[in-house]
């Protein structure tokens, strides 16, 4: 009777996509004007993870605006299929509550990559081909979702966090400009060899 290990062409071969926003202009990633809807940029980072709070209720509001487009990005995402989230890394320049990231980075990885698509039309009317540069483009459609939802809010004026109605919009930045302060890279994709029924591979 034979032994030992077979491969198993339900078995799991994921594949690991490293995304990096890019959101140093002012102009695609606005920072001054206190409480307008398109600023915050994105972090996945709340008031209570910085020793220094935000100072004002407009600087917490910009914090829960750009936590709101992290979880529209990571709702695009696990849309596509069942992901996580790993290796999240967001640049010293978000140092306080005040301030706003000027790099985000983290690795998706999706068990089952086949569900990924590679091709289709990105947000301005350009042609996808890869697996990465869809996801490249959800990225980007989640960044320029208007969205409003209740959320906490730390108020630096009183001292307090509240539930408040929060509203994002794009950013500062046509279509074209926001996917391009996106890049996804597949940084490592198995793939499952078959057998065939003499043992050979295929």
């Amino acid at each position: 009777m034979p032994s030992g290990f077979q491969q198993n062409i339900n078995q799991l071969a994921p594949g690991f996509f490293r995304v990096v926003l890019t959101m140093t202009s002012t102009t695609y990633y606005p920072t001054t004007g206190g409480a307008e809807n398109d600023r915050g940029g994105v972090t996945p980072n709340s008031a209570d993870s910085f020793a220094t709070l935000p100072t004002t209720l407009a600087y917490g509001q910009n914090r829960a605006r750009g936590n709101m487009r992290f979880r529209n990005i990571i709702n695009a995402l696990s849309g596509i299929a069942d992901c996580q989230i790993l290796d999240i890394e967001v640049d010293s320049d978000e140092a306080v509550g005040n301030d706003q990231a000027t790099t985000l980075a983290f690795t998706v990885k999706y068990d089952r990559p086949d569900f990924v698509p590679s091709s289709g039309t990105d947000i301005a009317s350009g042609s996808i081909t890869t697996q990465a540069g869809y996801i490249k483009n959800e990225v980007a459609k989640a960044i320029r979702l208007s969205t409003t939802a209740n959320v906490r809010v730390y108020n630096g004026t009183s001292g307090t966090d509240n539930m408040l109605p929060i509203t994002v919009t794009h950013t500062g930045a046509t279509a074209s400009q926001t996917l391009g302060t996106v890049s996804v890279n597949l940084i490592d994709g198995t793939e499952l060899i078959i057998a065939d029924s003499t043992g050979d591979a295929e």
